[in-house]
């Protein structure tokens, strides 16, 4: 264990199978979406419907992946998950129906949820605390990254057709997933480190007091859910994740509506995950130097401000201030709310609590991709659905600021 901390090693293995993992499941949906209508026929609330599945098998399987990763361990976990994902991507290539479509696309969704990003998450979680911000913020970046695999599936299924591109999706994902899930390790202390590389040392009581600074505060999960800072950072996760969910799998339905190619449309999104980068890890390593209720707060405000100018992408520019300002915007809210949550509640139970918190959040991911389509298929226009989700990410800011530190409990 001597040069690099080991920590740092675990935090590129899981980036890997993050920015795979997320970059072909979750946002590359929206590139699989408009070729799956053309070949079978499905409206588009139809094919949406799948997006939502995979919000309630996440939000059910969250709490159960996040226990398992505090009991169990990351490592076990990630092995399967990316066993069971690339199986998912193979077997997604048989659809003929929609009932089979749906059923194949939960069990992706089953593995993917093992992928990513809970155990990840809360692998970094138990290996950082001074430097945890930075650490979580690497992470979030690798899944912003995964974005620019929109582009790369895009051309994939032109040149080849959609069944062989996920073929070859989820073979890399076991050629990337198995050999970095078995770097992963739980928690440092077995290894006679603490968080952040300091050496356990009774000689050297300082170092005891500079890990100990960063965790005070250790909740339990049923400590953690009598506590009104819990509840407030589950509004805030299920405002921002409304949004978010319902542009990953429509932003290139939505930009084809209003005339832009299929090429220029799967740039825009491509382009909106990778500028998430900057707020994915710039915001983490600020949410070590500065309060991250704060910089949530202001984060969610740009998401509205995005979703705005998503509604009047017909003209370019406003594309273009789309992703300036919404990328950054959601990326930060990502690596923010896991920064937060291990300020207010410790190493003990993060993937539990965290996995908890997604599960509430269901409910915006549920309903929103399933909604957004419906607003299209109904009005032919998906622009009030657009600003409709700019009211609630606003109406959420002041709620925000009004969470503190769990001092007090329900």
């Amino acid at each position: 264990m001597k040069g690099i901390f080991y920590g740092w090693w675990i935090v590129l293995a899981t980036s890997l199978i993050h920015f795979w993992g997320a970059g072909t499941f979750f946002y590359s949906f929206t590139a699989l979406f408009n070729p799956l209508v053309e070949e079978f026929g499905w409206s588009y609330a139809a094919t949406s419907f799948a997006a939502s599945l995979r919000s309630i098998e996440s939000g059910i399987a969250a709490p159960l992946v996040g226990m398992a990763s505090d009991r169990v361990g990351a490592r076990r976990i990630l092995l399967l998950g990316s066993i069971l994902c690339g199986a998912g991507f193979v077997l997604f290539s048989r659809i003929q129906t929609l009932w089979n479509f749906y059923l194949i696309f939960i069990f992706l969704s089953i593995g993917s949820s093992l992928v990513f990003p809970v155990p990840g998450w809360t692998a970094a979680n138990n290996w950082f605390v001074r430097k945890r911000g930075t650490a979580i913020g690497i992470l979030s970046a690798a899944i912003g990254l995964g974005g620019m695999i929109i582009y790369a599936v895009n051309a994939l299924i032109v040149a080849y057709g959609w069944r062989t591109a996920v073929i070859l999706i989820g073979i890399i994902m076991w050629v990337i997933g198995i050999p970095c899930s078995l770097v992963v390790r739980s928690r440092p202390e077995p290894y006679g480190l603490f968080p952040d590389g300091d050496n356990i040392s009774p000689s050297n009581p300082g170092t005891l007091n500079r890990v100990s600074v960063g965790r005070a505060d250790e909740f339990s999960f049923t400590e953690a859910v009598k506590t009104k800072a819990y509840w407030g950072l589950a509004l805030a996760v299920t405002s921002s994740s409304l949004s978010v969910h319902a542009v990953s799998v429509h932003v290139m339905p939505y930009l084809i509506s209003v005339d832009y190619s299929r090429e220029g449309a799967s740039f825009v999104a491509s382009m909106l995950v990778l500028a998430s980068v900057a707020g994915r890890f710039g915001l983490g390593v600020l949410s070590n130097r500065m309060d991250s209720r704060v910089l949530l707060a202001f984060g969610t405000m740009l998401q509205a401000v995005g979703l705005c100018f998503l509604a009047g992408a017909k003209y370019s520019w406003m594309a273009l201030a789309f992703v300036a300002v919404f990328g950054p915007a959601f990326g930060g809210v990502i690596t923010l709310r896991l920064t937060l949550q291990s300020q207010y509640f410790g190493r003990r139970a993060f993937g539990t609590i965290q996995g908890s918190i997604i599960a509430i959040a269901m409910i915006g991911t549920i309903s929103s991709p399933l909604l957004t389509g419906l607003c299209f298929d109904v009005l032919r226009d998906y622009r009030p659905a657009w600003l409709v989700m700019a009211g609630v990410n606003l109406a959420v800011v002041p709620l925000i600021l009004k969470i503190k530190p769990p001092s007090q409990s329900l």
